[in-house]
């Protein structure tokens, strides 16, 4: 399908072994709500009116005119534009074609000439690569939904299309026609075309309704989108093959930006770029009562551009349609260094292998092989990290982290992995650069910097990637009961190590450790601190929400004290929270719990699943997870987690019991530094595992 720099970017291999689960529709309303909160910026009313708009920044105005649009029909010969109206019944209306050719003067506008009042019927009946799609899609119809003609009893009823469908029906008209131009130009640039070119002659993409009733295969959000654009070879779809979605409604979101419009756009750009993760932005539009806008969702928040309304400058729709369907990927957010592979390649020369499913550039721009997605993150503002498995040309396998990293962090992990560097199970960093755009640095303060004013929570973040050594698997595929043990006292004696080295890693969760060759590893160091020399803990002033680091479900009693006590305060309020080690090492064991409490046999095997898991649980019952936690690991005679490990794990649960009460020793007396390393790496040597 294209070439190789923005080429091929939407997968048919499934990434769905990547973890961490995908959240449900409850947990990821949750999510969205909250990432909402301070990155949002309504141009019509955040902005002056002065100020350009980033539609006109990412969508470039062309030299097309109101002749050339008034000039396109539909197969039918019903004109799509008349009398400032957007004609969206193809068959009504003939007469006025006729009217049209009889008052238009012999010397036509040129483009118009180019076009013909004819074009969109020749080029879906007899050009080349057209697009089937300018017919109505009736996929979704069933007998119920259309008419019946008195006139032709025995003739089938007329299918009715639905407003989405006349839409698709109008986009596909417009696409059809100006591809006509497009191909004769193409690859140069053109007034009429002033975006960057697609990498081929013949786009494959199509814009369809088919979701707009029946919606998109995804096992955890039910989302129709009214009108996506697809690649059209890709069989089947998902959220891993939507370049963009318009959604339509006869609502105003000027007067009142809560609409379900709003919502559902958000929840959409979020399923496509948990899919996509490779993409720089997500670029998606709505048409609400005729008001064009575009909705941009990058890592470091939301812009929604100010309104145009396609009745009185139908050019401006016209030039997003080009733009989207005819233009290069870049216009989609696409990142031209990667590459994942479709069925699309088999039409190019993108040479990856048999074992491959797409290349991305190292530091010195050469290409190394993907073989898997090992992890992605989630949430709409959020670091994007994602972890490949990759290969470089001699056969050498490493893990690639790509992530986007507050401009305060830039060279934050990269300087704590070279104070960790030759401690036995920790990564090792090879190489870390910036990714580059058009020769820069990127960055999201490429985009959000032309309006010279932010979302009152906006951070610029950086494009980085590490390129890591070894490549292990996630802890949950350990092969036998007696590994597993082994890699938890490897990581406890090598928490250890950093301490003694004055890290403290400080976001300990299964996502952040891995097994390699049956040892336990250290991952990801976003969040670890430095020690200060004779402090046995670390102190960091910041916001409530800056302060608070690790994954809830894992952390300490202490930290979740914290927090809870400092939730009545505003997140404008300065406060201090301090970290030891033994916060890290009640995270271990946490994890640890959920792990034989869980799994019902090696590689993570779940033959009996609980209603919740661990994690669920914990973020599900949000401040009670202290009273939880502390009910479970602070009551001396309790045995509620033994009784919960799995038969699989059952020669495992007096260890459980061991670990809790040595957590319990160390409250009762009141041990400022908690739990110690030496207290618990040395029991699992002592058990008998089998």
């Amino acid at each position: 399908m294209m070439s190789t720099s923005t080429s091929g970017i939407l997968p048919t291999v499934s990434s769905s072994s990547a973890f961490p689960t995908c959240r449900l529709q409850p947990c990821m309303d949750n999510l969205l709500q909250n990432d909402l909160v301070g990155n949002v910026l309504w141009e019509e009313t955040d902005l002056p009116a002065t100020t350009s708009s980033l539609m006109d920044h990412i969508i470039p105005k062309s030299s097309i005119r109101r002749p050339v649009i008034e000039n396109i029909t539909y197969a039918t010969g019903v004109l799509i534009f008349v009398d400032h109206k957007w004609q969206l019944d193809k068959h009504q209306n003939k007469q006025m074609l006729k009217q049209k050719q009889k008052q238009a003067p012999d010397d036509t506008d040129s483009d118009t000439e180019e076009l013909g009042t004819d074009c969109e019927g020749s080029s879906v009946s007899g050009q080349e690569g057209s697009s089937a799609s300018a017919a109505p899609d009736a996929s979704d119809q069933g007998w119920d939904s259309q008419e019946y003609d008195p006139n032709q009893p025995n003739r089938k009823p007329t299918p009715k299309q639905t407003p989405e469908q006349k839409w698709v029906c109008l986009f596909n008209t417009v696409y059809t026609a100006m591809r006509m131009t497009y191909r004769a130009m193409f690859p140069h640039h053109s007034p009429m075309y002033p975006f960057e070119p697609a990498d081929h002659k013949r786009p494959h993409q199509q814009w369809s309704p088919e979701f707009c009733n029946a919606p998109i295969p995804d096992v955890t959000n039910i989302q129709k989108p009214d009108v996506v654009l697809l690649d059209r070879d890709v069989q089947p779809k998902s959220w891993a093959h939507v370049l963009t979605c318009i959604e339509i409604t006869e609502s105003d979101l000027g007067t009142n930006h809560d609409i379900p419009l709003f919502k559902g756009v958000i929840t959409k750009g979020y399923l496509m770029m948990r899919e996509q993760p490779w993409r720089r932005f997500i670029m998606l539009f709505s048409l609400a009562a005729n008001h064009l806008r575009a909705h941009y969702m990058d890592h470091s928040g939301l812009i929604i551009t100010r309104p145009i309304l396609i009745t009185a400058n139908p050019m401006r729709l016209v030039d997003m349609l080009n733009t989207m369907s005819l233009g290069n990927n870049k216009s989609h957010g696409m990142d031209p260094t990667i590459h994942m592979c479709n069925k699309s390649c088999k039409q190019t020369q993108c040479e990856v292998g048999d074992q491959a499913i797409g290349w991305i550039e190292d530091k010195e721009k050469q290409k190394l092989l993907i073989i898997a997605i090992l992890w992605r993150s989630q949430g709409l503002f959020s670091h994007g990290t994602i972890c490949y498995h990759v290969w470089d040309k001699d056969g050498v396998e490493y893990a690639l982290k790509d992530c986007w990293v507050d401009e305060a962090k830039k060279d934050h992990e990269e300087k704590v992995l070279e104070m960790v560097r030759g401690i036995p199970n920790v990564v090792t960093l090879i190489a870390t650069w910036d990714v580059e755009y058009e020769g820069e640095p990127d960055s999201t303060l490429r985009i959000h910097n032309r309006h010279r004013k932010f979302s009152p929570e906006f951070r610029c973040k950086y494009h980085q990637r590490m390129l890591l050594t070894p490549c292990g698997e996630p802890l949950s595929t350990f092969s036998t009961k007696r590994e597993l043990i082994s890699a938890f006292r490897d990581l406890v004696v090598t928490h250890k190590a950093m301490t003694e080295r004055k890290v403290l890693h400080r976001d300990l969760s299964p996502n952040n450790l891995i097994i390699y060759k049956g040892c336990g590893f250290f991952i990801d160091f976003d969040h670890a601190q430095i020690i200060v020399q004779c402090n046995i803990s670390v102190r960091a002033w910041g916001t409530i929400s800056s302060s608070s680091k690790g994954t809830s479900p894992y952390m300490s009693i202490c930290l979740l004290r914290y927090l809870h006590s400092a939730s009545k305060l505003t997140d404008k309020d300065l406060v201090m929270m301090g970290q030891t080690a033994s916060d890290d090492l009640e995270s271990l064991f946490y994890i640890f719990v959920e792990f034989v409490t869980t799994y019902d046999g090696l590689h993570g095997k779940i033959i009996y699943p609980k209603t919740e898991q661990w994690a669920d649980l914990l973020e599900d019952i949000g401040s009670r997870a202290v009273s939880y936690k502390s009910g479970l690991l602070l009551v001396k005679r309790d045995e509620e987690l033994m009784n919960c490990t799995m038969a699989y794990f059952g020669q495992l649960k007096y260890l459980v019991q061991e670990w809790h009460l040595k957590f319990l020793q160390a409250v009762e007396e009141s041990c400022e530094s908690g739990i110690h390393h030496k207290d618990i790496e040395e029991g699992p040597r002592e058990m008998d595992i089998s």
